[in-house]
């Protein structure tokens, strides 16, 4: 397999410009998220930035007339290994959720730190259903699919190669969340880690993008619930 300056520009870009950028501005100062626009309109231009970033992606892999199974484009293989790491995974994300609901101390900081960034209530949420769909596929391309396609090429001749190809893009995708707090960004990475091996072993983009829609949705609903709970001067 052959990449193209297309390929390694944005390899770089997110393996050494993105992480830096969100380490230069982890924190979110309250005046930037007063002065933000309503909510509906960050998950709808978030979102749309995520999609043109999978489709410079896919078009750039179609221009170059590579195979699309290289790319996870494909039906998974379900072996026991898929199916063990995705049901590790699942237990993970609901032990955060269950630990969150019986810790109000935590679920009232986390709450404060993505009062921004989540829908408070069932109108925003409509709106967060499309973020939650772009971001499920179009991160899984970009992360999962092109990144790691990439780094496992290059490193295939490295012991623990594949290893590698999985921990550098689970580091670089959990640090772009890094305005949600380092506690956020260590959890991201354990399920980015576990998305990794999943798609690694299964050689398909289904069940992570599957999974990663699915949380999204979940934790958007968990945020409408939550803040629901909290009275209303600490939201």
């Amino acid at each position: 397999m052959e990449f193209n300056w297309f390929d390694h520009i944005l390899a770089l870009f997110l393996v050494i410009i993105l992480p830096l950028m969100s380490i230069k501005s982890d924190k979110i100062s309250q005046e930037l998220i007063e002065s933000l626009p309503p909510k509906k309109h960050l998950f709808y231009t978030n979102g749309l930035m995520l999609i043109i970033g999978a489709l410079l992606v896919l078009t750039s892999w179609n221009v170059s007339e590579r195979q699309w199974t290289e790319l996870g484009i494909s039906f998974p293989v379900l072996s026991g290994n898929v199916l063990i790491l995705t049901a590790v995974l699942v237990f993970v994300y609901l032990l955060d959720i269950i630990y969150g609901r019986f810790n109000q101390k935590y679920q009232n900081e986390r709450l404060q730190e993505m009062s921004y960034v989540i829908p408070a209530n069932w109108k925003e949420y409509r709106h967060y259903i499309f973020l939650a769909f772009a971001a499920g596929i179009s991160e899984e391309v970009i992360f999962r699919s092109f990144l790691i396609t990439y780094l496992s090429h290059f490193l295939s001749i490295v012991q623990y190669g594949d290893f590698l190809s999985v921990l550098i893009p689970a580091v670089v995708f959990s640090l772009s969340h890094l305005y949600q707090g380092w506690w956020a960004v260590f959890k991201i990475m354990v399920i980015a880690i576990l998305l990794g091996f999943i798609f690694l072993l299964s050689g398909s983009l289904l069940i992570v993008v599957i999974i990663h829609v699915l949380i999204d949705l979940i934790s958007g609903m968990m945020g409408v619930f939550g803040q629901a709970e909290q009275p209303s001067d600490e939201i």
